[in-house]
């Protein structure tokens, strides 16, 4: 039986960080920049809610039952450096203040 090893490469995982009510012209900045990501040719991202979370000015944003206004939001990317760096520069001064982290990562499919 002829057997495969997973195909494994290298690059980085870029994550951007909002909450659910800051705008970026008419429409929510996550959802623009989940579509801008797609738009500009990055095959996946990920948009996830959070319950809580702390920002790097030391508020705290949560979602409540009647208000999820606040909620912080995460659009992580996993893609080769090159990719990275190229969203990074395509995305440059469209939205001003828009905290990001990126990380080495270690990818593949199985």
């Amino acid at each position: 039986m002829d057997r495969q090893m997973p195909l494994e490469t290298t690059g980085e995982m870029l994550t951007f960080w909002t909450q659910q009510d800051r705008m970026h012209g008419r429409q929510p900045l996550g959802q623009w920049l989940f579509a801008e990501i797609a738009r500009l040719g990055v095959p996946g991202a990920t948009l996830s809610g959070g319950l809580v979370g702390r920002g790097h000015d030391g508020a705290t944003h949560w979602v409540t039952l009647m208000d999820v206004a606040e909620q912080p939001l995460q659009i992580s990317v996993v893609a080769p450096s090159a990719e990275i760096d190229r969203l990074l520069a395509a995305l440059a001064g469209q939205v001003p203040g828009l905290f990001y982290s990126r990380v080495p990562a270690r990818f593949g499919t199985l």
